[in-house]
Parts: C-alpha cells; structure tokens; sequence
C-alpha cells in the first residue's frame, strides 16, 4: 500500500463530523476541527470528547469577543469573518498584534493559562466562532495528551509570529513594513480562492498605521509609492497586487 493511500485513510480515520450528540437545530454539518490548522490531526476520540464542550456563537461587526482585563473562561476557534486582536496603548492607541482570518484559527489561546486577558478581541465584520470554556479544556486535555500538544504548538506558533513582528517594527523601514504587510495579507487570502490578487482588507487607515507602528501620513505615503512604481492598487476595500515578486523584494530589504 502507498504513502498517499495510507494518508488518506488515515486521514479519513480520524474525522469527527458533525456533532450528532446535540440537537440538529444547533448541529454544524461538519466539525471545524476537521479542518483547523490546529485540531485536524488529533485523533477521532480526541475530537469527539473536545465536541460537547463547542457552542456556537456569533458577533456583529465593531462588537468585542473580550477585552483586556476580562475573565479569561473561553477558547474561541474562528469559523467565519475576521477579528483583530490588540492592546491599547496608554495613549488610546491600539497596537494590532493579531489578525485572526482563516477559519480553524485560534483566538485568546495565548491566554489559556491567565486569569484575565492581556489583549482584547474586535470583530472586524460579521464573525462566527466555536468557543468552549477553558475548564472543559482542560478536562479533555487530562485525558488526552494530544490535545495539550496541540494548545503547545499553537501558543509556540503565535509567539514565533509576534517576534517576527516586533523584528519587524524594530529593524524595517515604512515602505518595507507595508510590503511585508501586504505580502501577508496575500498569503492569507491565497487559501481562501483569491481572484485577480485583490485583497480585500477590513483595516482601516489608522488601524494599519497603528498595526506597522508608523503614522497615517507615513502610511498614505507608503501605498502611494507603491502606487507609483506599478507594484499595488489601492482603495478603501483593500489593494489590488499587481506585481508580488517585488513587495517580497522589499519587504526583504532588497
């Protein structure tokens, strides 16, 4: 038997499906952790015992799924929408450090093991999550050591993530910041059938200044610079990338 043979039965091995012990009115078609970056190689038993704790929920767009200082009780994992995650400066400012866009995304797992949340959540549109208590987490976690692998991996995941953020802000200039911004962003929609590299971005202005650490006049200049030398398009719903080879080049120092 071959290696592809052997990963697709595998993986057909360990797909929870819906969750059938809970009223069809509520029931999702399928499980999210079937797909999730995170959860979709645990086991079926695994999954299957995380499945009682889901609930799902939905916020409008501007509405928090929490804010800093809040009871930390929920782990929510994205299923729709986009949500940014942040802290507020002592000045009011918001320093975005999180974007979370991809359906099976974790949001508030860097909190897990606080009592209150250090950042807060915003629903940048219309957002669905699955959440489940911290405390049932737990419990299924005691029994099933993958699942702690698993929450280890994702917190190791995001902290690489906020490092290379911080790099970025410390060492690259406002044109290199915006294209690595950009590059991101690309990459990011890629798995979600992007089109003609139109990326839609639910940012506005000073929310992305604030993000890449620069001021909105920098900003406006940076993307009119880009502009200007053929390499985006851009509107108030996001930018167009007309030639991604050259926004690596920057955002690489080149």
């Amino acid at each position: 038997m071959n290696h592809k043979v052997l990963h697709f039965q595998k993986q057909i091995s360990n797909i929870a499906g819906p969750c059938l012990d809970k009223p069809a009115d509520i029931r999702c078609a399928s499980c999210i952790m079937d797909t999730s970056y995170y959860f979709s190689e645990l086991s079926v038993e695994a999954k299957r015992d995380l499945q009682p704790s889901l609930s799902l929920k939905r916020f409008n767009k501007k509405e928090a799924l929490y804010k800093e200082g809040d009871s930390c009780s929920h782990l929510y994992i994205l299923l729709s929408g986009e949500v940014k995650v942040y802290k507020t400066l002592p000045n009011g400012k918001q320093q975005i450090h999180k974007l979370a866009q991809i359906p099976g995304d974790l949001i508030a797992c860097d909190d897990l093991y606080l009592k209150v949340h250090a950042s807060s959540a915003e629903a940048l549109n219309d957002v669905s999550v699955c959440y489940l208590k911290c405390d049932d987490l737990r419990v299924s976690a005691g029994r099933y050591s993958e699942i702690t692998d698993t929450l280890m991996y994702a917190m190791s995941r995001n902290l690489n993530s906020y490092i290379r953020h911080i790099a970025n802000l410390g060492q690259k200039n406002a044109l290199e910041r915006l294209a690595s911004y950009l590059v991101y962003l690309y990459e990011t929609h890629y798995g979600r059938n992007l089109k003609n590299s139109y990326l839609h971005d639910l940012l506005s202005r000073v929310e992305l200044a604030d993000m890449l650490g620069i001021t909105q006049r920098t900003l406006i200049r940076s993307i009119k610079q880009l502009e200007s030398e053929g390499y985006i398009g851009a509107s108030r719903q996001g930018f167009l990338i007309t030639d991604l080879n050259a926004l690596e080049r920057i955002s690489s120092g080149y």
